[in-house]
């Protein structure tokens, strides 16, 4: 299965999300084989990926591969490759101001498209004005592909009632794009868990003399657990036996 975060608008959480569905406890208990993928030329993933292996951190079942190329032959070729030798793959693809060549393929090659988007008219004008076209686009040439296309609402309030989140979402959403019934909320460990190169559990390792520190990544890997309970539900519900 290929599920790949997608939104051509940085700072939604593409990255965070990845991280830790990768490392999920749900999806390692799932799949014998994980490959993290990014591919986004900055190379974020990467630094934080070195910083793991410097301190000496346990990948488990996760492997990461960082593929810098803007040709699409090449990143097409190393996904390809990456993909026949994992049960699992989760794509982290960059925000792209033009071109956005690396989000038109995750769109058509991915199995599970998540677009994390805030409720926000600044969202839903980038969503509509960049990313929706090429969804559109894909549909037409591949029609198959309808139900592959999800939004997450991200950083909503912990204490938001999550079904005025939903109807937002299906009041201004595309009838080609659906919302997940799930949330990733705001929290300040998000903005923590990952120096040195840890995960959220790994971190919750870290501060477990601290009861506050504690409760919060406890709520913040109950997040992630669910998110990905609800992405594989989602997916099964697509694409059968995948």
């Amino acid at each position: 299965m290929i599920i790949g975060f997608v939104q051509t608008k940085g700072g939604t959480g593409k990255s965070t999300l990845a991280v830790n569905t990768a490392f999920s406890g749900y999806m390692n208990r799932k799949f014998g084989s994980i490959a993290l993928v990014e591919l986004d030329p900055q190379g974020t993933l990467k630094g934080w990926w070195e910083d793991r292996d410097e301190m000496g951190y346990d990948p488990g079942k996760v492997s990461f591969h960082h593929i810098s190329s803007s040709q699409k032959e090449v990143f097409q070729q190393g996904i390809k490759s990456i993909s026949d030798y994992n049960e699992l793959m989760i794509m982290d693809i960059p925000g792209e101001g033009t071109g956005k060549l690396h989000t038109r393929f995750a769109c058509a090659y991915c199995d599970l498209v998540v677009i994390p988007m805030r409720m926000s008219t600044n969202d839903e004008s980038a969503f509509i004005n960049n990313l929706y076209p090429i969804i559109k686009e894909i549909l037409r040439a591949v029609p198959e592909k309808k139900g592959q296309f999800h939004i997450l609402p991200v950083f909503t309030h912990p204490r938001l009632n999550r079904q005025n989140c939903f109807d937002y979402f299906e009041d201004i959403l595309p009838h080609q794009v659906s919302c997940l019934p799930v949330v990733f909320p705001t929290r300040s460990v998000y903005e923590k868990y990952n120096r040195r190169g840890l995960n959220l559990a790994e971190y919750a390792q870290l501060v477990q003399s601290n009861k506050k520190f504690t409760q919060q990544v406890d709520r913040a890997i109950e997040d992630i657990e669910t998110i990905c309970k609800t992405i594989i539900k989602v997916g099964k519900g697509n694409y059968g036996s995948n």
